[in-house]
């Protein structure tokens, strides 16, 4: 036997080197057989907060002026003053009117008489005025008030009873009239009285106060 050939006895024999690239592939195989997760996409950041603009706050005692011809307005205004537990002031009128000089008043913007009462208002943080609409105007009664009443430096809410019907353009007109005043309306709202049993009077009164408690 030639001595190139011979074998020593007792020495193992060397595995021949593998190549980098093929150990990684099989690691990688191997990965995959044992169903490796995928890694984790990363989370959304979080939403910033939304500011919101804060709310008037009411300072001072809160009143509730009303007028009411057929009693609806009485039901709402005095339910309005119990749940904001605030006090209550009627409009009275000189003479009680007839259908038809209700819209008439209204439609030509008379003014008719009222008793007399205090109409210094300064000292009041919010004044809720409540009146009914006739020919899609406040009752004459209100505006009578208006014209005497010092709102300077308060903060009003409107309350108009209806027998159906928007009062938008009722709200915007008022707005200009008490801004002229020195009155920031605040809140406004419309209650349906055709028809209406008084509980559910109170209810949506009720409902109202409660929005103002919680807004301001």
């Amino acid at each position: 036997m030639n001595n190139a050939t011979k074998r020593r006895v007792g020495v193992p024999r060397k595995a021949p080197a593998r190549k980098a690239g093929a150990v990684t592939r099989k690691a990688g195989a191997a990965a995959r057989s044992r169903g490796a997760r995928p890694a984790r996409a990363k989370r959304p950041a979080a939403p910033k907060p939304v500011v919101r603009p804060s709310r008037p706050k009411i300072r001072g005692r809160t009143v509730v002026v009303y007028y009411s011809r057929f009693g609806a307005t009485a039901t709402v205004a005095l339910t309005l003053a119990r749940e904001l537990l605030s006090e209550s002031r009627e409009i009275r009128a000189r003479k009680r009117l007839s259908w038809l000089a209700m819209g008439f008043g209204s439609v030509f913007n008379l003014r008719y008489r009222i008793e007399p009462m205090d109409f210094d208002f300064t000292h009041y943080g919010l004044v809720v005025l409540c009146a009914p609409i006739w020919a899609g105007k406040p009752a004459c009664h209100l505006m009578t008030f208006l014209d005497s009443a010092r709102l300077t430096g308060t903060r009003s809410a409107l309350v108009f009873t209806t027998s159906g019907g928007g009062v938008e353009h009722t709200v915007d007109a008022m707005k200009t009239i008490l801004e002229a005043r020195g009155s920031q309306v605040v809140a406004s709202e419309s209650i349906a009285t055709h028809r209406v049993p008084e509980d559910l009077l109170r209810a949506r009164a009720r409902e109202f106060a409660l929005e103002l408690k919680k807004r301001y």
